[in-house]
């Protein structure tokens, strides 16, 4: 039943990139807002009965909730307006690499030190984000590049929204921990796009359920399924599979939208998850090991 749990999860996951294309030409933004929108409507309505916990924290608990709200809603502004711009493969890689920014993050503000493994790991996914950026360079493809550039900060936002949220989740419930976080990142998002304009109207239907599933699947069946897996097996089995999320995504893309991904994107990515899981996930059997985490 577990590894079902599992297999579920990574699966619901992998959509993430691909409903987003098809989501498309809907702006990111929009996309965006909607999906931390409905996700925070679901789990406010769910942990609706430990949301008093909020009240109950220090402000400075309550200010990294709302630093983490932000990161959040960075994070999904930037990664989902990447994949207008690179393929699938370059973009769900190259965010993929967040755990190695949660280390360097880490070890910059919170002085934590970096183990030689996970010096290892950084050094080897660094050399991947070099052969698949500089792939794009080789084609001569600046939208390619601004792509990437995109995708790298959703994964140091996302990192960030980790490590600002680290200790706040011992300090309350996850699911309204996951609520409140969902609902900052929507108001923000929302307000961002009514302050640029954004289109909102005028799409396809098609577009709009793409918004929708957006948050049903890889948000709400995806994450919800993998914090009940990771209960009940290692956390470094879990890890370990959360890195077959960037190749199921662009197994989908390929297979959905006829998207051959650039060789670029498939060595660089290939290094990438080498490195992080070299660097940032155990062999062994001790259920405390350190994780990957996917993306929100």
């Amino acid at each position: 039943m577990t590894a079902v749990l599992l297999v579920i999860g990574i699966l619901a996951v992998s959509t993430s990139a691909p409903i987003v294309r098809w989501a498309e030409p809907a702006p990111p933004l929009l996309v965006a807002a909607v999906r931390t929108t409905l996700a925070a409507i679901v789990l406010l309505s769910v942990s609706a009965r430990d949301l008093g916990s909020i009240l109950r924290l220090s402000r400075r608990e309550k200010t990294f909730i709302g630093i983490s709200g932000l990161l959040l809603a960075a994070h999904f502004a930037v990664w989902i307006a990447s994949l207008y711009y690179t393929s699938t493969a370059a973009s769900v890689a190259l965010v993929a690499t967040q755990p190695v920014f949660a280390g360097l993050l880490a070890w910059i503000f919170l002085g934590e030190g970096i183990a030689r493994r996970e010096g290892i790991g950084i050094t080897i996914a660094g050399i991947g984000c070099v052969l698949l950026a500089g792939g794009d360079v080789m084609a001569s493809s600046g939208g390619a590049l601004i792509g990437d550039g995109l995708a790298l900060a959703g994964a140091v936002t996302a990192a960030g929204y980790f490590i600002a949220g680290r200790r706040l989740r011992a300090s309350l419930p996850l699911g309204a921990y996951l609520a409140v976080v969902n609902a900052i990142a929507a108001v923000l998002l929302v307000t961002a796009a009514a302050l640029a304009g954004t289109q909102v109207v005028g799409f396809a239907r098609g577009d709009y359920l793409a918004m929708g599933m957006s948050a049903l699947v890889p948000s709400l069946i995806g994450h919800t399924t993998l914090n009940l897996a990771v209960r009940r097996i290692p956390v470094h089995l879990v890890a370990l599979a959360i890195l077959g999320e960037p190749i199921g995504a662009s197994l989908l893309s390929w297979l959905i939208f006829s998207e051959v991904p650039p060789w670029s994107a498939v060595l660089g990515g290939a290094v990438i998850l080498v490195g992080i899981a070299v660097g940032f996930t155990r062999l062994g059997n001790s259920s405390s090991g350190s994780g990957v985490e996917s993306e929100p």
